[in-house]
């Protein structure tokens, strides 16, 4: 079996072999089947190298096979991270804003009671004034009131010593009228002054 193709040298021999003694022929012819069986040989050896090399080949194949996958697998669950961040980057977003609103209005409101407790503080300032007032003209009153009971008591004092006169007056008077001599000038207070005597009853 002839592995490669020969050459004009090689076919040139040939021709010179087959035209020389049998002897020489069949050393020659020996000689070709050594040299085919060495190239036999080393191309077993090439092919079990190849053979070698395609099953490097397919473990490596393998492995990249099954480290794409894996990259695959985790290519896989960094979408679905990704994904599941995004949403939640979205809902914080939604947090954030309706804390912002919230936070707003908690200062709307901050602001009104602001207003509110000034405007409350100059009705608390106003009243104090009021009440500062009340309190002066409360002590003029009392002062007067002290007074006006000062007065009352003086009067009352002159009043019941002016009753207490009028008392004893009134009994001197009782007795005059009961009085003899009062009774004797009757006639006579009639007559002469009738109106004073009247009155004086």
């Amino acid at each position: 079996m002839v592995v490669g193709i020969r050459d004009e040298a090689e076919l040139a021999d040939i021709a010179l072999t087959l035209k020389t003694p049998a002897d020489v022929r069949q050393t020659e012819w020996q000689s070709e089947v050594i040299a085919l069986e060495q190239s036999l040989a080393k191309a077993r050896r090439e092919i079990e190298v190849l053979q070698t090399a395609r099953e490097t080949n397919r473990e490596r194949d393998a492995r990249t096979e099954v480290s794409i996958t894996a990259a695959l697998a985790r290519f896989e669950a960094l979408q679905e991270e990704k994904i599941a961040l995004a949403a939640e980057v979205v809902e914080l977003r939604d947090q954030l804003a309706a804390s912002e609103r919230a936070r707003a209005s908690e200062q709307a409101k901050v602001t009104a009671l602001q207003k509110e407790k000034a405007s409350l503080a100059t009705q608390v300032a106003s009243l104090r004034d009021q009440l500062a007032a009340s309190k002066s003209a409360r002590v003029l009153e009392q002062t007067k009131v002290n007074a006006l009971q000062k007065e009352k008591t003086v009067l009352s004092g002159q009043f019941a010593k002016l009753r207490h006169e009028l008392t004893i007056s009134e009994r001197k008077l009782k007795a005059v009228y009961k009085s003899t001599s009062w009774r004797i000038t009757r006639p006579l207070r009639s007559v002469k002054l009738p109106s004073i005597w009247k009155t004086a009853r």
